[in-house]
Order: C-alpha cells, then structure tokens, then sequence
C-alpha cells in the first residue's frame, strides 16, 4: 500500500484524544435510596462489568473512525502494474462545444453530459496536477495550463458555439500546451461526438503519450437543417418575381413530416409550404419572391426542429435594382436603332460614353457593356474589359465596317479566348438559324418557326477557328457561318457580332423581335458576382462593388443590430474583398459601412453545416485510430476510474465508509446498550 499524501498521517496521533477521555471520565453516580438493601452488592458488581465493556467498545470505534479519518485523508493506494508513471500531471481536456453536441444524450444534451464527464476527469486527479481545458474556440484560453479550481470554472463556462475545429487541429494545441512542461506526465482527452467529417489518417494517437477518447453519440440521429439557398435570376428587379430555391435536407433515417418553411422579410414572416422529406434525403423547394423596393433585401429562412436548431435558420442579402445598367461605348453618335432600342425597354437604364473618355473603375456598376463602332480598343480597355467580365460582366462588341486593320481588337478578343476578326466582306447574307436552345433565347419566343423573321447583314467579317471550343453560336448564317457568338467566362459573357451594327450593314436592330430580348437577356446573362451568403469562418472572401475607396479612409466596419467588427479588407478596382469572420461572430446580415456612415452594401452570414451531418465514428474507429475508450463501468464512475488508472487501486473511498461504519456503531452503542 502507497499513500498519495503520507503527511495526513501524523494526524493519526488524534486517537490519544478519546483514550484520555476514556482514562478520565468519571462519571458521577446519583444515590438511589432503597428499602432493602440485600442485594445491592451483586447488582453494583453486575452493571460495572457491562459498563466497562461499553465503554471500551466505543473507545474502539471512536479510534477506528479516527484512524480511518485519517487514512481517507491520506489517499492510500494498491499500485497496479498498468498505473500510470508517478508525479504531477499535465492533462488537456478538448470538450466539443459544436452545434452538433445540442443532440439528446440520455436525458440531457451530448454537451452537458460532456461537462459533467470533464468535471469528474478532473477531480479524479490530485490538487498538484496542472490541466488545459480547450474547446473548438479559437481563443487564448486554452493555451495555457491552471490549477483544478480554475479548470472546473472553465468547464462550467462553456458553451455551445458555431466554430468546428478539426481534430488534427485540437490534437496540436494539446501537444503544443503539454509540451511546454516537460516535468509533468501529459495525459489528453477527448470529449465529443467524433463526426465523420473528421479525418482518421489526420488524427492518429501518435502524440507519445495516452490520449483517451469519450464519445457522446446521440440517442436517435434526428435533424433536419436548411442546407443552401440560391436564386434562379442573376439579378433582380423591382416588383418583377424572382424565385428562390431552397434545399432542405434531412438527415436521419427517419422520415420527416410537416416540415413548415418559412420567410422572414422585413419584420414580417409568412409562411411558405409544408414539407415531407424522407430518410437520408433532400427536398429543393421553390419560393416566389416579389420584392417592391430597390434596394438590399434581407431576408431569413427558417423552419423549427429540434433538438439541433443552429441550421433552422438561413441568412440571405442580395440587392434589387429599379433597372439594368448598360454601357455604350461608341465614337460619337450611337447607333440609331442601339439608343431607341435600349430606351424602349423599360427594365434598361443606358449610359452614352465616348470611347476615348472612359472611367473604368465604374465598369463594375454596369450589366452590360456594349462596343459600337468603336475604332480600336486600347491595351487598358481590353484589362479593365477582362477584369470585368471575370467579375461577372457581360461584354457586347459590334465592330466598325470595312476595316483591313482593327487595332486591338484581336488582342482583346484572343484575351477572351474569342474567334478573331479576319476579312471583310461585302455581300447580302440572310441567317437562317436562331439558336433557341441557348440560354439567351430560351423561352423567349412560345412558337418560333411561326414566322420569325430573322436579321440580315450586308457586310460582315469572317470569324476565325480560333476560340471554336468554346464558343456558342446564337445567329448563324444559312451557310453555317456565325454571325453572333457567345463565348462564356469565368463569371461573365463576351458575345461578339460578325457584322456591324450600322443600318448600312445590318437590319439587326431594326428587328425588334430578336434585338429587343437580345439586349434584355444578354444584361441579364452574367451570374451574380456574389453569393447571397457565405459560411462563417470557412476562409473565403465576401467580394462587394463599391465606389473607390481612398486610402486615407478608414477600414470598412461590419454591422449589425447586435454587434460591429473590422474585418480584414483590401481593395482591387472596384471590389471591396472582405475576409469572413469566424467565432464569435453571429451568424445574421451586416451592413457594410464606410468612412461618414456610408452604407457600401449588405453581406449574410451563416453557420458552418458541417455540424449539421448526422453520422459519427464508431468506437472501433477510434481504437483502431490508436485512441483509449473507457467501459460502461469506468463511466459510471470516472473519478473512481482516473485514480485508479493514474495510482492503481484507489482505496480512499472504503476508508470513508469505514469511518462511517464505526460512527454508526458508535451511536448505536450509546443509545441501545443501557449497562
């Protein structure tokens, strides 16, 4: 037998202290007179034996408690051949406060079973052990080690949160904090519901000194989350429907009935549909919305289910415009039928620009810019062109006629991966072909081989093979040559015309059944250069087009009604780039403000859905992984189980109930045994 605190055991001299009250109590006797006294003398000598033994089997257990006081206090042990090495510790504690640990387990939540299991981990150690209580927060608090006291403040502190921390990543912080006391044994856990998402190989055990592993599995793997919203319209109108789509998956086996989606939009909510999704699956519904101002919409989705609740909710922002902004690049005067033709389009608002007087840091606040009769395209236009349609911009070139030279345009064209313009030609060409199978002209027209009357062209370039691959006929002459193509980019469009747009050469914009949704469509063609959302702390940048920012201005501030942050930021052209925040930010929409309050645009956030997955390692997982699992009967009890695994059999805990033993039959002694 060892003992992990031999000092208590001075206090053993305490049983001096009841045998002198033994030796010098004398009780005082009261006289009893009697009538007779002839048998007084055997009773005295009878009542004095009993006396003598009561009272020297309560000297007994009043030493026996004492001692096994003393002896508890002392914290004797049996060591084990298994027991870990003597001397102080070094224990890190990882407690999962993810979203996923709000899952049932037994009759609490996954994450207040946990607690209670860490807090019982600690006071299974001795007071002079250190410990380091880290959770997938990244912050400072975990980077350090502090007494049992403070350890079990910190584990009554935590709550749950949006971060999700790879295991990988945990893994080195405790390695990094235990390390920096090298004196100490390290011992590490893990308290948490192990998600698939976790990658084995990246988690090892192989840190060179125990690591226990304690899974929280929930009961019954129930949840159903709102797992991505997107938009069918690139960009969004007033008072003209636009449709959402929202993907809602569930993710246990169970069926899921009355589903109730919902919208929130203004303050207001209104009720969506009703939904039935089954086991393992995805439902994707379609949600009609009608927004009647210009402006940033904000709007959440949400549905109600428990117990995980964090992925019920869904942020989104996106901005509706009063029209669609379209650029025209010409020298001099535009195109007759160009001007009359976006003017007669009531969703089109058109700017007239010089070619030689342009200001390309504003090309980001444009849907479509169009090149008309442009003479030649300077090296810094064919940049500011590309770097626009990369951002999702839609570029439409109509070439000046009759040139054997044009400058840069074949430069500019080759940057898109474009067909070059190679000779002209003067000849009469009727097109015989509207490609209504592409995107641009897609339900356009309900019927149109019923007399559509198709533009022709008087004189047109030929377009080279270059860019073949890639590019999309849209009007094709009826020999099969092209006379529009579109050739798609990153983000954007490059559609380019063979032919002028010049009545002298082209009825094209005389033809209002074709040129009008061309134009329409071709502003609308672009995807949209940012998402209506972004995921909380998953390393992106949130991208917004905002006025040049001097750099004497202060950094752009994120707000919103409960908090206000600077996020990193830098500035390309007219791209305010913004890197996303992690924890403790709220998921939720935020204003982005400049210097002056100047209100630069709306960003959503919303919580990470990798917690949302339903599916956990198993137990075997983890031991193949090289990680130690208690039993059922070391749970129970991990108080009991950490001594005995970290000193062998703890046997302070029977001398406790020695103790009481001897107490109990103490009273008992004094109270039944009448001598």
């Amino acid at each position: 037998m060892q003992f992990l605190a031999p000092s208590f055991l001075i206090a053993g001299l305490a049983v001096v202290i009841p045998i002198l009250i033994h030796l010098f109590w004398f009780r005082r006797f009261k006289p009893v007179y009697f009538t007779n006294v002839r048998f007084l003398r055997e009773l005295k000598e009878e009542t004095a034996s009993r006396s003598r033994l009561r009272n020297l089997l309560v000297l007994a257990t009043r030493i026996g408690a004492i001692l096994s006081l003393v002896m508890a206090f002392a914290q004797p042990f049996l060591p084990k051949g298994t027991a870990s090495a003597s001397g102080p510790k070094a224990v890190s504690l990882y407690i999962d406060n993810s979203y996923s640990m709000m899952a049932q387990s037994r009759d609490v939540s996954s994450l207040d079973l946990a607690r209670q299991r860490a807090r019982k981990i600690v006071e299974g150690y001795s007071p002079t052990d250190r410990f380091q209580i880290i959770t997938n927060d990244p912050s400072g608090a975990g980077l350090r080690l502090v007494d049992r006291e403070e350890a079990l403040g910190a584990i009554d502190d935590i709550r749950p949160g949006p971060a999700v921390t790879p295991l990988s990543t945990i893994m080195a912080r405790q390695r990094q904090v235990l390390a920096s006391e090298p004196d100490r044994t390290p011992v590490s856990y893990l308290l948490s519901d192990f998600q698939k998402h976790n990658d084995l190989s990246a988690i090892q055990a192989d840190t060179g000194w125990e690591v226990v592993a304690i899974p929280f599995p929930p009961i019954r793997e129930l949840n159903v989350a709102i797992d991505s919203v997107w938009m069918e319209e690139p960009v969004w109108l007033t008072r003209q429907a636009g449709t959402l789509l929202v993907r809602l998956r569930n993710y246990g086996a169970e069926p899921v009935e009355q589903v109730r989606l919902a919208l929130r939009e203004g303050g207001q909510e209104k009720p969506v549909s009703v939904l039935t999704i089954p086991g393992r699956s995805d439902v994707t519904d379609t949600v009609v919305f009608v927004p009647q101002t210009a402006g940033w919409q904000d709007i959440e989705l949400f549905i109600h289910d428990y117990p995980i609740q964090f992925d019920d909710h869904y942020h989104i922002t996106f901005e509706v415009r009063e029209k669609l902004q379209v650029l025209v690049i010409r020298e001099g005067a535009p195109t007759p039928f160009l001007q009359k033709g976006l003017e007669g389009i009531h969703a089109i608002e058109p700017t007239l620009q010089n070619w030689d007087r342009l200001d390309y840091d504003r090309f980001g606040e444009y849907q479509l810019i169009v090149l008309d009769n442009v003479p030649e395209i300077s090296s810094g236009l064919q940049t500011a062109l590309r770097a626009y349609a990369d951002q999702g911009g839609n570029v439409l070139i109509f070439p000046p006629a009759g040139k054997k030279d044009l400058p840069g345009y074949n430069e500019a064209l080759s940057a898109f991966g474009a067909p070059r313009l190679e000779g002209w030609e003067e000849r009469e060409r009727q097109t015989g072909n509207l490609n209504t199978a592409s995107q641009l002209f897609r339900d356009v027209y309900t019927n149109p081989d019923a007399n559509l009357r198709l533009p022709l062209s008087r004189g047109n370039y030929r377009l080279s093979n270059a860019g073949a691959g890639a590019r999309e006929p849209l009007l094709t002459y009826r020999d099969g040559t092209a006379m529009l193509v579109r050739v798609p980019g990153q983000q954007g469009n490059l559609f380019l015309s063979a032919a002028p747009l010049d009545p002298a050469w082209s009825d094209l914009g005389r033809n209002g059944e074709v040129f009008i949704p061309m134009i329409y469509r071709m502003a609308l063609a672009g995807q949209p250069a940012r998402p209506m959302s972004y995921t909380l702390g998953a390393g992106t940048e949130m991208a917004l087009t905002v006025k040049e920012l001097r750099p004497s201005e202060k950094p752009a501030r994120l707000r919103s009604e409960q908090a206000e942050f600077i996020p990193g930021q830098r500035m390309v052209g007219t791209t305010l780039r913004l890197s996303v925040p992690g924890d403790p930010v709220k998921a939720g929409v935020y204003q982005v403000v400049g210097e002056g309050e100047l209100v630069h645009g709306h960003v959503a956030l919303h919580d990470d859905r990798r917690e949302s997955v339903q599916e956990f390692l198993t137990p075997s997982d983890l031991e193949e992984a090289g990680f130690q699992l208690p039993d059922d009967m070391a749970l129970a009890d991990l108080s009991a189980w950490v001594g005995e695994k970290e000193r062998g059999v703890v046997l302070w805990r029977w001398f406790v109930i020695l103790a009481l033993a001897f107490l109990l039959a103490e009273t008992l002694l004094l109270r039944l045994w009448r001598p």
